[in-house]
C-alpha cells in the first residue's frame, strides 16, 4: 500500500464525490457530495481524499480552526464501502494529524460521533482521543486530543 493525502481540488473531486459509505452507515455522516458542496461554499474547511495507488479510498474533513483555542475539527471522516475492513481507517488518521499539525498552529484536534456509532468510538479511542463531556449543535458525542 502507498497511502497519501490530496487537498480535492477542481482535477480529483469528482473521483471523491463518488465515494459512498454503507447503506447502514448513512445515518451516521453526510454524503460526500453534500460535505464537498458545504466545503465549498462557506470555506471554513479543507476537503482531503485519501488515495492508494492512485485510487481513492475516503474522504475527510478538516477545519473551522479556532486561533485562541488552538483547536480543529477533524470531521467526516470515512472510508469508501469498497474499501472497508481492510485498515485503512487506521492509517489515515495519523496521515490527518500530521496534515493538520503541518498545516495549523494546533494544540487540540476535536471531532464528533453519531450516538450509537460505536465502531467510530472505539476507532477514535484507539487513535487517543476521548470524550469530552460535550455534544455538537446535532447531539453528536465530541471527542478531542491534545497534542
Amino acid at each position: 500500500m502507498s497511502i497519501y493525502i490530496e487537498e480535492v481540488n477542481k482535477g480529483n473531486w469528482r473521483e471523491i464525490a463518488a465515494l459512498e459509505v454503507t447503506e447502514n452507515q448513512k445515518d451516521f455522516m453526510e454524503s460526500v457530495s453534500f460535505c464537498l458542496a458545504e466545503s465549498f461554499i462557506e470555506q471554513l474547511t479543507t476537503s482531503l481524499g485519501l488515495y492508494d495507488d492512485n485510487q481513492p479510498v475516503g474522504y475527510a474533513m478538516t477545519g473551522f480552526y479556532f486561533d485562541e483555542k488552538r483547536s480543529i475539527w477533524f470531521d467526516r471522516f470515512m472510508i469508501d464501502r469498497r474499501f472497508q475492513g481492510q485498515g485503512y481507517a487506521n492509517q489515515f488518521i495519523p496521515l490527518i494529524e500530521k496534515y493538520i499539525i503541518e498545516n495549523y498552529d494546533v494544540q487540540i484536534i476535536r471531532l464528533s460521533f453519531v450516538p450509537g456509532n460505536n465502531p467510530a468510538e472505539q476507532l477514535y479511542k484507539r487513535h487517543g482521543f476521548v470524550r469530552t463531556g460535550q455534544h455538537d449543535s446535532e447531539g453528536e458525542i465530541i471527542m478531542e486530543k491534545h497534542l
